[in-house]
């Protein structure tokens, strides 16, 4: 084939030269000046050949090349199928199945007799455990999310995918009244993790670079759902640039880790310290510019050490400056929170305004207010009937409510070294023993670089509680200071 390729070459090339001429005399294009490969003959020729049709195996290359392209949105973009989406939450809801199946839950035990059940019944509360219901299912609405990005859905679209993989759990998947409490969870917080998870996966791919592979490999430990549709349909193995919107405007992640000291009120602090590690991710930033990308910009949080476990996540859906160095969000918020004063999960959607102010040459002031609602929240109770009956199965309750917030921070060269953070949270318990929980954190913050990007800190926490019963049960109040010390290494 190479041999004949080349002699077709050979033979047409100064046809397809001659015929691009000025058609001079014959006779002015003697022996002795023509050339079959000066560089004017080549250009011309080469330049015709994308023309020629007997080059054959040139034109498969070109037209698959096209077909590549195809419902892609750029070069490095997964191709749009709608169709796929709905067979990963398929084998998602079949996987899970089977893990309960194997541990021996009798909820996995689903035929059509309880699918008919199911849909005629409606939703109910469900029992589960705290974080089953909290992280386990949230993160389970993940992986439906997760593979509809994979396969080219929009933010939303991928959304309305994860209410439908939930819906189906619910309804076909466990032999129990679908629950409504976890259709809200595996919904609203697989998409905040989900759409986290999906960009965090995005900034490990380097798709150009000599080791895509082994990045690409660690992408789908972060994103299970993605990589493994990203192997199946090859994107896995495609070299591409990244997609624009998945390119952050900046990135910058923390960890630190050092002692604790909690108490149950001030004046019983205990003397023993315990450890501690936190990661904080910021992508993108959402102080500044104009944003319609859902989670162009993101906080991501995570605290765990001995009695206190938190992640928060705060994703801007919009966001647009006004007022010359005003900026006005709406974020979606995901929370997970568990102190010694109280435990907390949630998701809902905040408004915040906030404002920039450069102090000094090189330090920049930061204040922002928000406030919100939350859709579904969670709260731990340990009040029992009045009337002696036994204890509810379920150790905590749910209900919706508000959220608010308040933020002040100093920074030097993008590096916070002051801060004061304030979070309120109110849930109006409807499935539980009926009350209204106003849960509250501040925090102190303050940190000295020592080098390079290491710094020391230390930052006091104070947890508060108040419980409103409906009569005649009594009142509750919780509360736990907390004094932390520690070192922090941060990202330029």
């Amino acid at each position: 084939m190479r041999v004949l390729r080349l002699l077709a070459l050979v033979l047409l090339l100064p046809v397809r030269a001659s015929a691009q001429d000025a058609a001079p005399p014959a006779t002015s294009l003697t022996p002795a000046t023509t050339k079959l490969f000066d560089a004017v003959s080549l250009s011309r020729a080469i330049a015709s050949l994308p023309a020629v049709r007997f080059d054959e195996p040139h034109s498969q290359v070109g037209s698959q090349t096209a077909l590549d392209m195809q419902g892609r949105a750029c070069a490095g973009c997964p191709r749009r199928n709608l169709a796929w989406p709905l067979f990963d939450v398929l084998w998602v809801n079949v996987m899970y199945n089977g893990i309960n199946h194997m541990r021996g839950h009798d909820t996995a035990k689903v035929t059509p007799p309880s699918w008919w059940n199911n849909m005629k019944s409606g939703f109910e509360w469900d029992i589960n455990d705290w974080g089953t219901n909290q992280i386990g299912h949230p993160y389970q609405g993940s992986n439906y999310f997760t593979g509809a990005r994979a396969n080219g859905l929009g933010f939303y679209e991928s959304a309305a995918v994860a209410a439908f993989g939930s819906a189906t759990w619910e309804f076909y998947f466990e032999n129990n009244l679908a629950s409504f409490n976890d259709l809200i969870n595996t919904t609203l917080g697989g998409i905040a993790l989900g759409e986290v998870l999906h960009r965090a996966a995005w900034m490990v791919r380097a798709p150009m670079s000599e080791g895509r592979k082994k990045r690409e490999l660690i992408a789908s430990i972060i994103d299970p759902i993605g990589g493994l549709t990203r192997m199946v349909n090859g994107d896995g193995k495609r070299v591409a640039d990244k997609p624009p919107t998945m390119t952050p405007s900046s990135v910058r992640y923390t960890m630190a880790a050092g002692a604790m000291w909690q108490g149950d009120s001030f004046k019983d602090v205990n003397d023993r310290a315990l450890p501690f590690v936190d990661l904080a991710l910021y992508y993108g930033t959402t102080r500044e510019a104009r944003s319609t990308v859902p989670y162009g910009s993101f906080d991501a949080v995570f605290s765990l050490g001995a009695g206190v476990t938190q992640t928060g996540i705060r994703g801007r859906l919009f966001g647009t400056p006004f007022g010359g160095r005003y900026q006005f969000n709406v974020l979606q918020t995901f929370d997970f929170i568990m102190n010694p004063a109280y435990d907390y999960g949630g998701q809902g959607v905040d408004l915040e305004v906030g404002m920039t102010r450069q102090i000094f040459s090189d330090t920049t002031l930061w204040m922002a207010g928000a406030g919100g609602v939350t859709m579904l929240g969670a709260v731990n109770t340990l009040a029992t009937p009045p009337d002696g009956s036994a204890a509810p199965p379920r150790p905590y309750d749910y209900g919706p409510g508000f959220r608010w917030s308040g933020f002040i921070q100093m920074s030097r060269h993008t590096q916070p070294y002051f801060t004061i953070a304030y979070q309120g949270y109110h849930v109006a318990v409807v499935d539980g023993t009926r009350s209204n929980h106003v849960l509250q954190r501040l925090y102190l913050d303050a940190r000295v670089p020592v080098r390079y990007s290491l710094s020391i800190g230390v930052a006091g926490e104070y947890f508060f509680r108040k419980a409103y019963f409906w009569p005649p049960l009594t009142n509750r109040t919780d509360e736990s200071p907390q004094l932390r010390a520690y070192i922090v290494w941060s990202s330029k």
